[in-house]
Protein backbone atom coordinates (compact mmCIF):
# COMPACT_ATOMS: atom_id res chain seq x y z
CA UNK A 1 0.00 0.00 0.00
CA UNK A 2 1.26 3.44 -0.87
CA UNK A 3 2.30 5.70 2.06
CA UNK A 4 0.75 8.81 1.37
CA UNK A 5 -2.80 6.73 1.97
CA UNK A 6 -2.42 6.10 5.30
CA UNK A 7 -3.29 8.72 7.42
CA UNK A 8 -7.31 8.58 5.24
CA UNK A 9 -7.29 4.76 6.47
CA UNK A 10 -7.48 6.09 10.36
CA UNK A 11 -10.23 8.13 9.56
CA UNK A 12 -12.52 5.44 8.15
CA UNK A 13 -12.48 3.84 10.94
CA UNK A 14 -13.04 6.89 13.36
CA UNK A 15 -15.69 7.96 11.01
CA UNK A 16 -17.49 4.23 11.78
CA UNK A 17 -16.92 5.13 15.45
CA UNK A 18 -18.23 8.53 15.64
CA UNK A 19 -21.63 7.03 13.47
CA UNK A 20 -22.14 4.10 15.67
CA UNK A 21 -21.72 6.55 19.48
CA UNK A 22 -24.19 8.83 16.86
CA UNK A 23 -26.84 5.67 16.96
CA UNK A 24 -26.34 4.76 20.27
CA UNK A 25 -26.95 8.63 21.30
CA UNK A 26 -29.80 8.78 19.41
CA UNK A 27 -31.40 5.54 20.42
CA UNK A 28 -34.83 5.30 21.71
CA UNK A 29 -37.31 2.80 22.74
CA UNK A 30 -41.09 2.39 21.61
CA UNK A 31 -43.54 3.17 24.21
CA UNK A 32 -45.89 1.32 25.38
CA UNK A 33 -49.61 2.08 24.68
CA UNK A 34 -52.05 1.35 27.46
CA UNK A 35 -55.36 -0.16 25.81
CA UNK A 36 -57.54 2.58 26.15
CA UNK A 37 -54.74 4.88 23.92
CA UNK A 38 -54.99 1.68 21.19
CA UNK A 39 -58.52 2.05 21.11
CA UNK A 40 -58.26 5.49 20.57
CA UNK A 41 -55.88 5.56 17.67
CA UNK A 42 -57.91 2.72 16.10
CA UNK A 43 -61.24 4.96 16.30
CA UNK A 44 -59.62 7.65 15.35
CA UNK A 45 -58.32 6.19 11.98
CA UNK A 46 -61.94 4.34 11.10
CA UNK A 47 -62.96 8.48 11.43
CA UNK A 48 -60.48 9.74 9.79
CA UNK A 49 -61.02 7.42 6.69
CA UNK A 50 -64.41 7.31 6.76
CA UNK A 51 -64.70 11.21 6.87
CA UNK A 52 -61.39 11.13 4.45
CA UNK A 53 -60.11 14.01 6.85
CA UNK A 54 -56.36 14.47 7.08
CA UNK A 55 -54.22 13.22 9.81
CA UNK A 56 -50.76 13.68 11.27
CA UNK A 57 -49.43 10.26 12.14
CA UNK A 58 -46.35 9.48 14.63
CA UNK A 59 -44.71 6.92 14.14
CA UNK A 60 -41.89 4.66 15.49
CA UNK A 61 -39.64 2.58 13.72
CA UNK A 62 -36.25 1.90 13.59
CA UNK A 63 -35.36 3.27 17.28
CA UNK A 64 -36.77 6.65 15.80
CA UNK A 65 -39.60 8.97 15.51
CA UNK A 66 -41.32 9.72 12.64
CA UNK A 67 -44.55 12.19 11.38
CA UNK A 68 -46.18 10.95 8.55
CA UNK A 69 -48.74 13.54 7.10
CA UNK A 70 -51.76 12.29 4.25
CA UNK A 71 -55.23 10.84 3.63
CA UNK A 72 -55.85 6.99 4.72
CA UNK A 73 -56.82 5.66 0.93
CA UNK A 74 -57.35 1.94 2.40
CA UNK A 75 -57.24 -0.09 5.73
CA UNK A 76 -56.62 -3.41 5.72
CA UNK A 77 -57.81 -5.08 9.04
CA UNK A 78 -55.88 -8.37 8.40
CA UNK A 79 -52.06 -7.17 7.84
CA UNK A 80 -53.32 -4.39 10.50
CA UNK A 81 -51.85 -1.76 8.24
CA UNK A 82 -53.63 1.47 6.60
CA UNK A 83 -52.20 2.76 3.07
CA UNK A 84 -52.20 6.24 2.64
CA UNK A 85 -52.94 8.24 -1.00
CA UNK A 86 -49.00 8.74 -1.68
CA UNK A 87 -48.69 4.64 -1.78
CA UNK A 88 -46.87 4.33 1.22
CA UNK A 89 -47.96 2.62 4.09
CA UNK A 90 -47.88 1.90 8.24
CA UNK A 91 -48.49 -1.05 10.35
CA UNK A 92 -50.80 0.15 13.25
CA UNK A 93 -47.91 -1.12 15.70
CA UNK A 94 -45.64 1.64 14.88
CA UNK A 95 -48.52 3.94 15.41
CA UNK A 96 -48.11 6.17 18.63
CA UNK A 97 -50.34 9.12 17.84
CA UNK A 98 -52.47 10.34 15.65
CA UNK A 99 -54.14 14.06 15.28
CA UNK A 100 -56.65 14.90 12.74
CA UNK A 101 -56.96 17.81 10.67
CA UNK A 102 -60.65 18.89 9.93
CA UNK A 103 -61.11 20.12 6.20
Amino acid sequence: MNNKWLPFNSLVSSKEIINELRNKRNYQQMPTLSEDELANLELMIKKAFHTQEKIQVTYFWQNQYFTKLGFIKRIDANQQKIFFDDNTSLYFEQMIKIKLFSS
